[in-house]
C-alpha cells in the first residue's frame, strides 16, 4: 500500500444521512458567486456549441475564454485540437499546443494547471474507435478529476458521440434546419419541444441568434440569448415538482423527527 496517504478517520458514531466527504481531485473546482460575469462559467465546465456552418460557433468559444481570462482565475493553458493542421483561426488567441488528433488521456492525467481544451472543426463520424474511446475518456473523467474544461464546437446533435451529450453542462444552439434535431436537444435538458420551438420561434429570430442553456449547478440564468440576455421560461411541471417535493419532505420529517444535531465528525 502506498505510503503517506490520508486515511478516513471517524470520531465517535455516523448520522442517519449522508455525510458529505470531499474529493481532493475537485479542489479547485469553482461555483457561482455574486457577481461573477455571466458569461465566465465555473471551472471546469463542458460546453458544445452546436450550429451550421458559417454562424460563428469558434467565435462564440473565443468570447467564452477571453471572458473567463478577466475573471478572478483565468486559465493558465489552452489546448486547441483542430481538424485541419495548417489553420491558423486560433494563432491570435496563443494557445499552449495545437493539436490534430485526440491526445491520450494519460498525458493529460499530470495536468495541474487550469486549462481549457476547445475542439474545433472535428470529424468525429470518421474517427477511429481509439480516439473516440480517448474522447469518452476526457469528458468523462479527465475533465472533472484533472483540471480541464472543455468547448466542442460542432455542426449536429445527432452526430455527437454519447457520451458527449450526457456530460454536456452547457448547450449553445444555433436553430438547425430540422426541428427534430431541436426537439430532441429540448428533451435531453428536460424541456418540452413546444417551448423549445416557441423560444427560437419569438425570441430567437436572427439567423445568428443562439440560445445557451446552462446546467451548471446554481446557474444565475439558466437560459439566455446570445449567451447575456437572460430568457425567463416558466415551466409550468417545476411547480408542480416543487410541490410534490415539499409534500414527500413534510412526510419524512413527520416520520422521523430530529433535530439534527449530532457529536459525531468526519476528519481526514
Amino acid at each position: 500500500m502506498a505510503e503517506n496517504k490520508k486515511r478516513l478517520k471517524i470520531n465517535g458514531s455516523l448520522p442517519n444521512n449522508i455525510v458529505k466527504i470531499a474529493n481532493v481531485d475537485k479542489k479547485d473546482h469553482e461555483t457561482w458567486y455574486p457577481n461573477r460575469n455571466i458569461c465566465d462559467f465555473p471551472f471546469p465546465v463542458r460546453i458544445s456549441i452546436l450550429g451550421k456552418v458559417g454562424m460563428g460557433k469558434s467565435t462564440l468559444a473565443k468570447n467564452i475564454f477571453l471572458r473567463s481570462q478577466i475573471g478572478k482565475v483565468p486559465y493558465k493553458e489552452l489546448i486547441i485540437i483542430h481538424g485541419s493542421a495548417s489553420s491558423k483561426e486560433w494563432d491570435e488567441m496563443e494557445p499552449t499546443m495545437i493539436l490534430n488528433d485526440i491526445p491520450d488521456p494519460r498525458d493529460l492525467e499530470e495536468n495541474t494547471k487550469k486549462t481549457m481544451i476547445i475542439i474545433d472543426d472535428f470529424e468525429f463520424e470518421k474517427l477511429p474507435k481509439e480516439s473516440l474511446k480517448r474522447l469518452s475518456s476526457i469528458f468523462r473523467y479527465v475533465s472533472s478529476h484533472h483540471n480541464f474544461s472543455i468547448i466542442l464546437c460542432y455542426q449536429s446533435f445527432f452526430d455527437m458521440p454519447a457520451i458527449i451529450k450526457k456530460c454536456t453542462n452547457v448547450f449553445i444552439i444555433y436553430r438547425p434546419n430540422n426541428n427534430d434535431e431541436l426537439g430532441t436537444i429540448a428533451r435531453r435538458v428536460g424541456m418540452k419541444k413546444d417551448d423549445m420551438f416557441e423560444i427560437f420561434d419569438n425570441m430567437l429570430t436572427d439567423k445568428r441568434d443562439n440560445l445557451c442553456i446552462d446546467m451548471t449547478e446554481n446557474s444565475p440564468a439558466p437560459l439566455r440569448k446570445n449567451l447575456f440576455q437572460p430568457i425567463q421560461y416558466n415551466d409550468p411541471s417545476k411547480d408542480k415538482r416543487t410541490k410534490e417535493k415539499k409534500g414527500a419532505r413534510r412526510t419524512v420529517d413527520e416520520c422521523h423527527p430530529d433535530d439534527g444535531k449530532y457529536d459525531s465528525e468526519l476528519d481526514e
